[in-house]
Parts: structure tokens; C-alpha cells; sequence
């Protein structure tokens, strides 16, 4: 068995439901694999006999193999990319696991599952969006408090993506189902699962799930 371990409270987390649809775009039949949710990357590595542990060495010690998707960050939030890699691999040998390792966006960039994401939408059919938005960033962001910092708080990229998907021409049902998790990665009028910046996390997933 193939274990995903991601960084997602639960198995309905955008995140994972976001890896499912991608690995089903992929045909990888759904009992290859199991999506593990660690709550954290901290959980990871914070100490040797957490549950997450277990698991992997478990999995491990059952001839399974092990992958870790997590997000890279970014160095104001304390990550980037050659930071986050650094610790998890030090992590792994210090504690003898055995697993390989994605950072989202790229595994080579500093960023998010968000980033990813957000690539995917189709900026081709609602480019007014996109641009409208854009426009709305910078003219908010002009406004600065005496210190220079931003006087207004601007959606992160998560809520972009919410206010993306609340902003198409979908039903009140769909949009109902997406505040409960149910993002609709698989419906080609809101994203595009044939983007070629999924190419590294499906070269990813498909070297480790032969």
C-alpha cells in the first residue's frame, strides 16, 4: 500500500479531495493508495512517537512505501522550500523513516497547494475575473498606515479561490456544496486538470505508484 501523508486535518480538506482528483485524472485505482492527514507538518517532526510516526514505520516495515505532500511555504511564515526540505529529510534520517518527498506548489519553488491551484483555474473562460481582481489588489494595497504596512487586509489566496469559484455562472447547489469542501476539481468549466504545471506532481505520484 501506497500511504500519503499531506498536511490536511481530514480527509475533506480541498487539499485532499484536490490529490484524489488529480490521481484519478491520472487512473490510479483509488485502492492503490490511502491519503493520510497529519494536521500539520509539525506533526511530522516534532516528535518520534507521534501516531504519524507509527504509521509510516509501520507501512514501511509492511513493505509499503511511504510518499510525504506537503506545502513548501514561505520564508516569512518560517518555510521556503530548501528550508522545509531540509528539515523533513533531516527529520527522516534522524528517526530512520523511510519516505519521498513533494512540496507543493512545484517541488522546486517556495509556495502552496494554493499556488497550484490557482494555476488550474480557467483564466481562459473568465479572464475578467482574474484581471478584475488583480486591479483590486493594487488599488487596495495603495492605502498604507503610518508605518508603511497595508491599511486594508486583502484576500490570501485561499479566499481568491473562493471568491473565484462564488463568482461563476454555477448553481446555487454547487456553490452550497463548495462551502462544505466539495470544490469540483473535475468539472473542466472551473478548472484544468490538463494544465502543464501539474506536470511535477503527476511525474511525482506516477514514479512512486507503479
Amino acid at each position: 500500500m501506497v500511504k500519503i501523508f499531506i498536511e490536511g486535518h481530514d480527509n475533506k480538506v480541498p487539499e485532499s479531495e484536490f490529490l484524489k482528483a488529480i490521481l484519478k485524472k491520472m487512473e490510479v485505482p483509488s485502492d492503490k493508495y490511502e491519503i493520510m492527514p497529519t494536521n500539520g507538518y509539525t506533526n511530522l517532526m516534532d516528535s518520534a512517537d507521534t501516531p504519524n510516526i507509527e504509521l509510516m514505520r509501520a507501512n514501511t516495515d509492511a513493505g509499503g512505501k511511504n510518499l510525504v505532500i506537503f506545502d513548501a511555504d514561505y520564508p516569512e511564515n518560517n518555510g521556503g522550500f530548501a528550508k522545509r526540505q531540509h528539515e523533513l529529510m533531516d527529520k527522516a534520517k534522524d528517526l530512520g523513516l523511510e519516505f519521498e518527498l513533494f512540496l507543493w506548489p512545484n517541488n522546486q519553488s517556495d509556495g502552496d497547494v494554493e499556488v497550484l491551484m490557482e494555476s488550474i483555474a480557467r483564466k481562459d473562460l473568465y479572464p475578467e475575473f482574474f484581471d478584475c481582481f488583480g486591479k483590486y489588489e493594487r488599488c487596495v494595497s495603495q492605502r498604507k498606515n503610518e508605518d508603511g504596512s497595508c491599511f486594508y487586509t486583502t484576500p490570501n489566496r485561499k479566499g481568491k479561490l473562493h471568491t473565484y469559484f462564488h463568482s461563476l455562472p454555477i448553481s446555487k447547489t454547487m456553490k452550497d456544496k463548495f462551502g462544505k469542501g466539495q470544490w469540483r476539481w473535475d468539472n473542466p468549466k472551473i478548472w484544468n486538470l490538463d494544465s502543464e504545471s501539474l506536470i511535477p506532481i503527476k511525474y511525482f505520484l506516477s514514479s512512486n505508484l507503479k
